[in-house]
């Protein structure tokens, strides 16, 4: 027997409750399966709902915690004031599935079932006969979970979500997911949605052993439910595709757009956007490829800091799309409807007209061989070719547009180590090769392919045209950290610091706080700024090593200091000081967290002069069981406890103090000391590291050259994600200036009123 849970609310009755389950009831095989339903906003049992011995109805009001819940954390539903709604901060309305699920759960539990239950969305339709063969297909008996993980987002895909209750592991994450809501620790995460909570606590249940089964493993995109075997059995409507059916354009407006957490050679994409409007009226755009007219949103919104007019015409196959077509064209993303898309524009449209700018749009459905030809393309300013990406399709779709001034590719791949690029993703490069007379250039790019390659931007531009902005075609220095000490080292030093300090007070998940924080780095320090906002804002000081014994010298004792460092006590630090004497002088007051992978000579040192320490275990490589290869898992003789928080965030004290913070319950963070450069007077351009290499390299960004070493670099890289990530909960400022943190902080998401498009929407 397989049990499955969904739930809606009556007002989605007509959009896609219904026919979820009028689709169940024709196609489900009855004495396999038991569907529950809880139903929300409902007078009567199931009012007049279809009726079958195998669908139970249930009403979600009825689970008491749930109500609790919800009284209690009333202000947490994705609105802060004026600031625009934040579907990711919106406790209150994805609470709902958790308690559905672990309502029944628990029931099943005391049941002593050991049959597989599973969460299935609302909105999908089944296709075809579902019966108990078919589920076992994806519900294999040997795994814990069975869940829908994403590559260009980091948390699940939760319309399909299977837990083996045979299995503990299953049954204790289970309890964990519940008990995160119930206790409000879910505040405690990044993110309030129960895709995010879910997807944190498998991270951790995966780390101790727990075997999960991620039926779109390899799948791009953002909705992969489509994309893997369950594709086979249902029709999953996410976001948009459910409102096709619907006339009601209220049921839209607070829907969550897509997740903006994306490739990064989109922000290249709007850097050209951006540059190619500049000086015009009106910026006219065409596009192949709309699929669901976000990227069309994106361009535009981008265009308005130039221009107040906008037009834009979006060619697509749409719902015309079939598994022939994307096997042709290496389609591998879900389609949407024609009718759902533009219903998407036109609420864009409204919102332009309401903020004084004017969105004009066309969407042509079918083969783009047949529909561009006719149509006239010289007023157009600006082409993003992203359709079909077969040789005929792409060469067909150039030849239309050959003439207008910007012609931006998507998806030109390249190889790394030399290896020979799949014919059929070479159609992109061939089109761009024959192309004569244009400024050409392939924009350098990090965004991984899902066959090892790399995926760029190509660019074309009329001879006579506004060249392609220098910033965009050079390639970046990456910087690809590791551990300064072998992994047999650190796995030694926290076994033994475990066992050394079993009586510490180890960090632990908390509650969020309004509280400041103040983190101080060991780079330039503007001590008087540092009182002033500590007495602003009644800030706590947190610093790192270096950074510790330059404020006691100033008077200002910290309230905290990171410990991070697998190397010696007696060894000499990255700024030339002995790391002893970093530690000389140490106040009563300042609490030091020590990470478990510190080197035991330190923690010693440490303990000696103070007895205010805690403990945390901090995210590294050699945690790693080294015999289990396809994923990582803690390796148990460690001897770290089950359930610990790994703490993240990059490679340096300062970032991982972010990281920990965030795990505290920290969200207004202050920034000092941040410099990732070192003065030119100070550069000796004939230092060598360890590997005989120049020490020091100078970079540019934003215009600006600054002085750098390897392990700041990797520093401002760190940053660098840090401040273009739009979907932290952290409220960052930053302090200091004439650095390369200061220029990485000056063209990051922080520091720019920058309005994404789920914002702009949901204003």
């Amino acid at each position: 027997m397989y049990n499955f849970v969904t739930s809606f609310h009556k007002q989605h009755e007509e959009v896609y409750g219904l026919k979820m389950l009028d689709s169940v009831v024709k196609k489900w095989k009855p004495t396999d399966f038991k569907l529950h339903v809880y139903l929300e906003g409902y007078d009567g049992k199931s009012d007049g709902l279809p009726e079958a011995d195998f669908i139970e109805y249930r009403h979600l009001e009825n689970i008491q915690a749930r109500t609790d819940f919800i009284t209690r954390n009333s202000d947490k539903n994705g609105r802060f004031g004026e600031a625009p709604y934040n579907y990711r901060m919106d406790a209150v309305r994805f609470c709902h599935k958790v308690y559905a699920m672990s309502d029944l759960f628990f029931e099943l539990l005391d049941a002593g079932s050991q049959d597989w239950m599973v969460w299935l969305d609302a909105d999908t339709l089944t296709k075809k006969m579902f019966k108990a063969e078919d589920a076992a297909k994806i519900l294999i008996p040997e795994v814990d979970i069975v869940h829908l993980g994403r590559i260009d987002i980091d948390y699940s895909e939760t319309g399909f979500i299977g837990f083996n209750l045979g299995m503990h592991n299953a049954c204790s994450l289970l309890v964990d997911l519940r008990g995160a809501y119930d206790t409000d620790e879910v505040f405690a995460y990044r993110e309030w949605t129960d895709a995010f909570v879910f997807t944190r606590l498998l991270k951790i249940y995966e780390a101790h052993g727990a075997k999960a089964r991620n039926l779109s493993e390899g799948v791009r995109g953002l909705s992969v439910f489509d994309q893997c075997m369950l594709d086979d059995y249902f029709t999953h409507n996410k976001g948009n595709l459910k409102l096709e059916a619907s006339a009601n354009p209220e049921l839209s407006k607070d829907m969550p757009a897509d997740a903006k957490q994306g490739p990064q050679r989109y922000k290249k994409l709007a850097a050209l956007v951006r540059h190619y409007s500049e000086g015009l009226n009106t910026f006219s755009i065409v596009e192949t490829g709309t699929w669901n007219g976000g990227r069309a949103i994106e361009m535009a919104l981008t265009a308005f800091e130039n221009v107040d007019t906008v037009h834009y015409r979006g060619f697509d196959l749409f719902e015309q799309a079939t598994e022939e077509t994307d096997a042709v064209e290496l389609n591998v993303k879900g389609h949407n409807a024609l009718t759902a898309v533009t219903e998407r524009l036109e609420h864009f449209k409204e919102r332009s007209a309401a903020a004084g700018k004017k969105f004009t749009f066309k969407l042509y459905s079918g083969d783009t061989k047949e529909t561009m030809k006719g149509l006239r393309y010289d007023d157009v300013d600006f082409v993003f070719i992203d359709g079909g990406h077969s040789l005929d399709t792409v060469t067909s779709d150039y030849s239309f547009v050959k003439d207008c001034p910007v012609v931006v590719f998507d998806d030109y791949y390249s190889t790394q180590d030399n290896k020979e690029l799949p014919e059929e993703h070479t159609g992109i490069i061939k089109t761009f090769a024959a192309i004569e007379k244009r400024n050409k250039n392939i924009l350098p790019s990090e965004d991984p392919t899902a066959f090892g390659g790399i995926v760029h931007l190509a660019v074309c531009v009329k001879e006579d045209y506004k060249k392609i902005p220098a910033e965009l075609t050079r390639v970046p220095i990456i910087v690809k950290p590791k551990d300064s000490m072998p992994s047999e080292h650190i796995k030694k030093s926290v076994t033994e610091n475990i066992a050394k300090i079993d009586d510490w007070d180890w960090v632990k998940q908390y509650k969020t706080t309004d509280d400041h924080v103040m983190i101080v780095s060991g780079g330039t320090i503007d001590f008087d700024k540092v009182r002033e906002t500590q007495k602003k804002y009644n800030a706590k000081i947190w610093c790192v090593k270096h950074s510790y014994p330059r404020l006691l010298k100033e008077g200002i004792i910290p309230d905290a200091c990171m410990i991070l460092d697998p190397r010696s006590i007696d060894g000499i630090s990255t700024h030339g000081i002995k790391r002893k004497d970093l530690f000389k002088d140490m106040n009563k007051d300042t609490t030091f967290y020590i990470a478990s992978m510190t080197d035991e000579g330190v923690v010693d040192y440490i303990l000696e002069r103070t007895d205010n320490v805690k403990g945390f275990h901090a995210f590294t490589d050699a945690l790693r069981d080294e015999a289990i290869t396809d994923k990582f898992v803690i390796d148990s003789k460690l001897g770290i406890t089950h359930g610990s928080s790994l703490v993240s965030g990059g490679t340096a004290s300062a970032t991982r103090t972010l990281g920990l913070l965030e795990l505290l319950g920290y969200r207004n963070i202050h920034l000092f000391g941040f410099d990732c450069s070192v003065p030119e007077d100070a550069v000796k351009k004939d230092d060598k590291d360890e590997m005989g290499n120049p020490r020091y390299m100078n970079v540019e960004i934003g215009g600006e050259k600054f002085w750098t070493t390897g392990e700041l670099l990797a520093l401002a890289q760190d940053l660098e994600k840090l401040f273009e990530r739009r979907d932290y909960t952290l409220s960052l400022s930053f302090y200091g200036e004439d650095t390369l943190a200061a220029a990485v902080w000056k063209g990051g998401y922080y520091n720019n009123n920058v309005v994404t498009f789920e914002e702009y929407t949901n204003a």
